[in-house]
């Protein structure tokens, strides 16, 4: 499958104009359309009816976007376009392709990019939207990077959008499973986000310190034993979920406070 993906999309790359970006995409969306569809069911069909969501297996995606990725990493300029158009009008699929080539392309220029991935995010329409940009398009500067591109995420933790609080701390939680050294300070800036009330937003702070937790554990239990379940029932839900979820090697870690929660 890989192959043939390679070799068709090299192919559709050929006659790519940055001007006029609209056939290349249609081309990438009659590629990955004909890929079998599997279930969307965990898509609320809500927000399935506000963007054409097929259902073609994020692997396939990942697979054409990747290629995507390699002329665009070095041709920044030239390919937003491109990303910007296969986010704004080709539905889900196109934003998973999108930001596996604006992944690449942030490595190359993330002075340029983040911010642009800042924007994007304002208009995700599902948590899977969210959740894709984060870990493809916006997670990797920051691993590559951590103390100079960490910091760029508190803004995200801070803004008006649920999405974009949601890749923010999801980004950052992701980071101490290959950066443990940065356990302590991810895990305070997922408790920056304990009171918000958005579900979306609190299910990703939960899923934060569980990641978190992969990375060293300590960190993790010592800020559940400072933060024992207080009044506001959005930090009690995060902190209940976060104990009751963590993987079963690390619930050892947690037993004592078990009781507290």
């Amino acid at each position: 499958m890989t192959a043939d993906i390679k070799e068709a999309v090299r192919s559709i790359l050929e006659g790519f104009d940055s001007r006029a970006p609209r056939p290349t995409a249609d081309r990438l969306r009659e590629l990955w359309l004909q890929f079998e569809p599997k279930s969307i069911e965990a898509i609320k069909a809500e927000q399935r009816a506000q963007q054409e969501t097929v259902g073609i297996p994020v692997p396939v995606l990942k697979a054409i976007g990747k290629e995507v990725a390699r002329p665009a990493r070095r041709r920044v300029d030239a390919y937003l376009p491109l990303a910007r158009l296969l986010w704004a009008d080709y539905g889900r699929e196109g934003r998973v392709v999108a930001v596996h080539a604006l992944g690449a392309m942030e490595l190359a220029e993330p002075e340029t990019v983040m911010p642009l991935l800042q924007e994007l995010c304002r208009t995700c329409l599902t948590w899977e939207d969210a959740d894709q940009l984060a870990m493809n398009a916006l997670e990797p500067i920051v691993r590559k990077k951590p103390e100079q591109w960490l910091a760029d995420l508190e803004p995200w933790l801070a803004d008006d959008n649920k999405w974009v609080r949601r890749a923010g701390i999801t980004a950052a939680g992701r980071l101490p499973m290959k950066q443990p050294a940065y356990t302590a300070r991810c895990v305070e800036m997922a408790g920056q986000l304990l009171p918000d009330e958005e579900v979306d937003v609190r299910r990703a702070v939960s899923f934060a310190l569980r990641l978190c937790a992969r990375g060293e554990v300590a960190p993790v239990r010592d800020f559940l034993a400072r933060r024992v379940p207080p009044q506001e029932s959005a930090a009690t839900w995060v902190l209940c979920d976060a104990v009751r979820s963590m993987a079963k090697k690390l619930l050892p870690e947690f037993t004592p406070l078990l009781p507290l929660y």
